[in-house]
């Protein structure tokens, strides 16, 4: 019986070289950081989409409240501005603000040229109406992210109906 040789022509590779070993893990190793980086990315806009979501329907429970103010107080009474902190425990990190701000005529209409002398034309006196029965009411919610002072805001224009009166 003649003894078994192999010979470098007839020998069959079977298995992976070490450089094949270590360039599939390579690749293995930048997927994986792919999508650890896509899910950190994921839930981080999931959180702050929460957020948001939050201190938008937060702003809208204080525009109504201001609306259900409103019909038990007149404009005049109430604070250019005000601040403020929600009470609940699951909103202390919301802060609040709201404003009420004038509205000129002149953002609706554009002022006459000229207006008689001696006379009150119907832009003085539609500017006298606006000046005491409407108002821009913005309602601005701001919280902390990290070290960002995030915020979103609600407005509304408010007319005061009863109070307007032609002289």
């Amino acid at each position: 019986m003649k003894p078994f040789v192999f010979s470098k022509s007839e020998k069959k590779e079977k298995g992976f070289t070490l450089l094949e070993v270590i360039v599939s893990l390579v690749i293995l190793a930048v997927a994986l950081l792919g999508f650890h980086q896509g899910q950190t990315s994921s839930v981080r806009l999931s959180l702050r989409s929460e957020k948001l979501a939050q201190a938008t329907a937060l702003a809208q429970q204080k525009m109504t409240e201001t609306e259900l103010q409103l019909r038990k107080k007149n404009l005049a009474s109430f604070q250019e501005e005000e601040k403020g902190e929600f009470t609940e425990e699951a909103f202390k990190e919301f802060k609040w603000n709201r404003k009420f701000e004038k509205i000129t005529l002149s953002c609706f209409l554009p002022k006459p040229k000229t207006e008689v002398e001696g006379q009150q034309g119907y832009y003085a006196i539609a500017e006298k109406y606006f000046e005491n029965s409407m108002r821009k009411i913005k309602v601005t919610i701001e919280w902390q992210e990290g070290n960002k002072t995030r915020s979103t805001h609600l407005t509304q224009l408010y007319v005061d109906f009863p109070n307007i009166t032609i002289q």
